[in-house]
């Protein structure tokens, strides 16, 4: 399994009273706030902008170690990003602090690999679902979910429910469509959920892709 990706950022510690928010942005600076269950209490930093920018661009679960003081690191991950409604600027981050003994929630991306059998007999695959939110211990999350689509036929469809993926605990409706196998255009085929054998066979490749990457 791929894990998240570790980005370093250098954070300046800043004061609630004292800071001045246009300042630090005219610098390229983003105000932001560190919280989670094992802090004390809230740190209140400024990060720079290019490294927000650089993160965000990316698809994939990742995390950061974000130095907030000479020496001393927080494991984190970009929790929430506050945008300008009007020219998408970067207002406000907040980054959630680690442990590794605490579940966290997080969305992660849904990657296809191989080939439909039904797309090459001439059948649409319609992806509805292309983020998952998911919960789990940090050590299990995976960057990315990988899912192998080469047994699915014409007419089929995969759930969320049809995933196996071990520690993780998925945080949408078991029966939500992740995709579907679609009749050719003008075709009369029918729209059907896996068999249990094939669901099982359909698990048992995403759960195969996972361990690949181990």
């Amino acid at each position: 399994m791929e894990k998240p990706n570790i980005v370093e950022i250098k954070a300046i510690a800043r004061t609630i009273e004292g800071g001045d928010v246009a300042e630090l942005r005219s610098n390229d600076l983003i105000p932001a706030v560190v919280y989670g269950p094992k802090l004390e209490k809230n740190i209140h930093v400024s990060v720079p902008r290019l490294a927000i920018e650089k993160v965000l661009s990316v698809k994939n679960l990742q995390f950061i170690k974000l130095e907030v003081e000479d020496g001393k690191t927080i494991d984190v991950f970009l929790k929430n990003t506050q945008f300008h409604p009007i020219n998408d600027q970067i207002l406000h981050v907040d980054f959630l602090a680690l442990d590794p003994k605490t579940p966290v929630t997080v969305t992660i991306p849904i990657r296809l690999k191989g080939t439909s059998p039904g797309v090459i007999e001439g059948g649409r695959l319609y992806q509805s679902l292309r983020k998952i939110m998911v919960q789990a211990l940090p050590k299990d999350l995976p960057a990315e979910l990988t899912l192998d689509i080469s047994k699915l036929k014409i007419g089929h469809n995969l759930k969320i429910r049809s995933l196996k993926l071990g520690g993780i605990q998925p945080l949408m409706s078991p029966e939500r469509t992740i995709l579907v196998i679609r009749p050719p255009k003008g075709g009369k085929a029918k729209l059907e959920e896996f068999t249990e054998e094939e669901e099982a066979e359909a698990a048992a490749a995403a759960e195969a892709t996972s361990e690949e990457k181990a």
